[in-house]
């Protein structure tokens, strides 16, 4: 049988085509995402043809449509909307790139591999990968090609992408600056621009939080930096005050909250989702320390037009309104020798207690990609067989 002939029955396939991306498929934004396309004629006897080919970008928007409302013109906020691959996107689509055409009228001999290239970028002001429970936005890798009288055949391959609020600013103001040292026609590239940012807010800015309960001192509060990667752990120091604190409970939580203006029920309560918890017995302590930590599989804060997600560590504290140290030794005396050196004490039988809740708000920003891709899994080929 001819391969690309369009005669009677149903043609073999044997066109083997695999999509490829670089570095485990995690990228930030405004990067070059350089991909591979593989097809090779399995066929040992019959040559094979292939119309075109052409590959793009494509980024999609899915939302809980009980609870959101998508703008008629997010739903439209494709710049190629009239590309070849548009309409094998599927709906949602807010992010088609400039798509690149791999070959025309391609011949393929019996077990002939051809291999092209090509890249992409999504724009800095691009959402980054999440999948919650009110939106989720997914980006892929989309590959289509079309044997001679046959239908397009797509190949989509998911990308991670990592995001950081405000980015856009550093590469429209920094791209044309030039270290003083490098040569003339060598810029600084914009993937330095981007960790350098997260590297400055995440420098060392010690931070103190008071929790108080009817203006009595409950805990000092203190964190060392103001923002935290993906992947790293938050480090908490605790100071004890007046009030005696039985018991702390600390919960490193991400928070889904819709825009006011895409709700389609008013004051819809934002999704918490607990990522990590840590609980510390301290009664009698002064001071002490926890640490949570944040995964690699998870997003940045960020927030849309849709929705807002940021984080916070909940406290739950549990006090008593009796004193630290007399009132309590007190209470669990039982006999004192006539001497006074010896004492029967054993714990209290009842302690009344309260809890206070009180949420502090930290920022996530991203982590290397090289460094999230080698922990969070994520596919780097994609194969099909037309």
């Amino acid at each position: 049988m001819s391969g690309g002939g369009g005669g009677k029955g149903t043609p073999a396939k044997t066109l083997h085509v695999e999509v490829a991306v670089e570095r485990g498929g995690v990228f930030i934004v405004g990067e070059s995402i350089k991909c591979t396309v593989t097809i090779s004629n399995t066929s040992p006897e019959n040559s094979d043809r292939i119309a075109w080919a052409t590959g793009q970008i494509s980024g999609r928007i899915s939302v809980e449509e009980r609870c959101v409302l998508l703008q008629r013109e997010i739903r439209h906020e494709v710049p190629n909307s009239k590309s070849a691959l548009s309409r094998h996107v599927g709906e949602g689509c807010f992010l088609s790139s400039d798509p690149e055409i791999l070959l025309c009228d391609l011949q393929l001999k019996p077990l002939q591999t051809k291999t092209l290239t090509f890249s992409g970028k999504v724009p800095t002001d691009c959402p980054p990968s999440f999948r919650g429970t009110y939106v989720k936005y997914s980006y892929m890798v989309i590959v289509g090609l079309q044997r001679v009288g046959e239908e397009v055949s797509i190949v989509s391959l998911p990308i991670r992408i990592i995001n950081l609020p405000g980015v856009k600013q550093i590469t429209e103001n920094s791209r044309g600056s030039h270290h003083p040292f490098a040569p003339k026609d060598e810029g600084v590239k914009f993937e330095d621009y981007f960790m350098d940012k997260v590297q400055s807010l995440c420098c060392k800015r010690p931070r103190s939080y008071e929790v108080k309960t009817a203006d009595k001192l409950v805990c000092i509060v203190r964190l060392m930096r103001g923002a935290f990667r993906l992947g790293d752990p938050i480090d908490i120091n605790l100071e004890f005050g007046e009030v005696m604190c039985i018991q702390v409970t600390a919960k490193l939580q991400v928070l889904e909250t819709i825009n006011p203006e895409s709700e389609k029920k008013e004051n819809t309560p934002p999704r918490i989702t607990t990522h990590d918890t840590q609980t510390i017995q301290c009664i009698h302590t002064r001071s002490t320390a926890l640490s949570l930590h944040i995964p690699l599989n998870v997003v940045n804060s960020f927030s849309t037009n849709v929705i807002l997600v940021r984080w916070q560590v909940c406290f739950d504290f549990v006090v008593s309104q009796l004193k630290p140290s007399s009132e309590v030794v007190d209470a669990g005396l039982t006999s004192v020798s006539e001497k006074g050196l010896d004492c029967d004490w054993r714990p209290l039988a009842h302690l009344p207690v309260s809890t206070l809740s009180w949420d502090m708000s930290v920022t996530v920003v991203p982590s290397l990609p090289q460094y999230i891709s080698t922990v969070a899994w994520q596919r780097t080929h994609s194969k099909l067989n037309i």
